[in-house]
């Protein structure tokens, strides 16, 4: 949940690239849900150093399946596509230095995993900017509408995308499917 002192900073920082990297800012972690579904949050920066990290991907799936397990849900299986759709809006969402369920064709998640080919039924994204991922996993499940995705029985696929961007920190984009 954003406190309003984080969500005061991330409305008035500014979206243009900085010299030089800049420390993750030190605020809660950045998740949006529901309520800010179509809501763009600016960046203090921007960067094209940042790259998808497989292993934390695997971390953060692993972390989403063990929710699942001890809510009694089937675990979700990881969906290449769908994960590639999820590190692409990730990367994208760092190189402009924005924050958003909609992409900067204005394509929401939905219409992002459709075009890719992907047959899916419903649909779900979580996005986090965190300092690191454990941080944005106890974010998302901190928070209401994130959690629900989380463990919606009716999801089957996932696809994660963690983007680290070094200094700057994390983005996470999960993707669910059925």
């Amino acid at each position: 949940m954003l406190r309003t002192a984080s969500l005061s900073v991330l409305l008035l920082a500014t979206t243009a690239a900085l010299a030089a990297p800049a420390p993750v800012p030190s605020h809660d972690p950045v998740v949006l849900g529901a309520p800010t579904a179509w809501v763009t949050y600016p960046l203090p920066f921007r960067t094209t150093t940042a790259q998808s990290s497989w292993e934390r991907e695997v971390t953060m799936l692993n972390l989403i399946n063990n929710e699942r397990a001890a809510a009694g849900l089937t675990p979700l299986m990881p969906h290449a596509t769908i994960r590639s759709v999820a590190r692409a809006h990730g990367l994208e969402m760092f190189a402009f230095g924005y924050l958003s369920h909609v992409d900067r064709s204005g394509l929401g998640p939905q219409q992002r995993v459709l075009r890719r080919g992907v047959r899916v039924r419903i649909v779900g994204e979580n996005i986090a900017y965190a300092g690191g991922i454990r941080e944005a996993h106890e974010a998302l499940m901190a928070s209401e509408a994130h959690r629900q995705n989380i463990l919606l029985p009716d999801y089957r696929l996932v696809g994660i995308g963690v983007i680290d961007g070094g200094p700057y920190g994390v983005v996470v984009v999960e993707n669910f499917g059925h």
